[in-house]
């Protein structure tokens, strides 16, 4: 690799670690909505220069996750709670589809996959959150990446990553059994061959946490930290 093409390299590197990290920092709640980011002190913070720091939060910014202010620089954006649920009806359609698709294709490994991650849901402590998102996440998984469309897979990673909010995994625990019950019926439906119900159920299944989620928003999480779209 020649010098040119190694610093080529190692400049969209370091964009692709601070893109990695500050969307882990803003998905995990460590940085809250309209907190300001300075590109000098993330610079300092990530050990780069300020060039790859506005090149990372460009990208974030086309993710919807910063707000940038010409004059003013870049804060954490605010949530609006009409586009998270838009996305959850997007990831509804595509995992509703790819659900379908799977139920022809998986076979006696992937089905006892299946079941084995649902004995450790029936088993995880409700108070254990984190472990059940895990396993929450591990089973969605094993039915969308035997789908057989790559594609349809990609476009689901791409849509899912909002997931990982804080505010999403702090509103599941009113939602354990409920997930966990709906788990098993489309369980079931896979082994029996049903790909149409499948499909209809996993829609229903992902619609409705969004709507708890949403709702749990609004009740519970103080109206500074998200806003109704305008």
């Amino acid at each position: 690799m020649s010098e040119k093409s190694s610093k080529t390299y190692s400049f969209h590197s370091d964009i692709d670690f601070v893109i990695k990290n500050l969307r882990t920092e803003i998905y995990s709640g460590q940085r809250l909505p309209r907190e300001r980011l300075v590109e000098k002190d993330l610079a300092d913070t990530y050990k780069v220069n300020r060039m790859v720091v506005r090149q990372g939060l460009s990208k974030l910014e086309s993710e919807g996750l910063v707000f940038i202010e010409p004059y003013k620089g870049a804060s954490v954006a605010e949530i609006s709670l009409e586009d998270v649920y838009e996305k959850y009806q997007i990831i509804a359609m595509l995992e509703g589809y790819a659900a379908g698709l799977a139920t022809e294709k998986l076979g006696k490994e992937e089905v006892q996959n299946l079941e084995n991650n649902l004995a450790e849901q029936d088993a995880v402590q409700l108070e254990n959150v984190a472990n059940w998102h895990r396993l929450n996440i591990e089973f969605h998984k094993i039915i969308n990446l035997h789908c057989g469309n790559r594609q349809l897979v990609n476009m689901i990673r791409r849509h899912s990553q909002f997931r990982s909010y804080w505010f999403i995994v702090l509103s599941v625990p009113g939602r354990i059994s409920t997930n966990i019950n709906e788990h098993h019926q489309l369980l079931q439906l896979v082994k029996d061959k049903k790909p149409n119900e499948v499909r209809m159920l996993m829609e229903s299944h992902v619609l409705n946490a969004g709507e708890y989620m949403v709702e749990f928003l609004r009740k519970n999480v103080p109206i500074g930290l998200w806003r109704e779209r305008s």
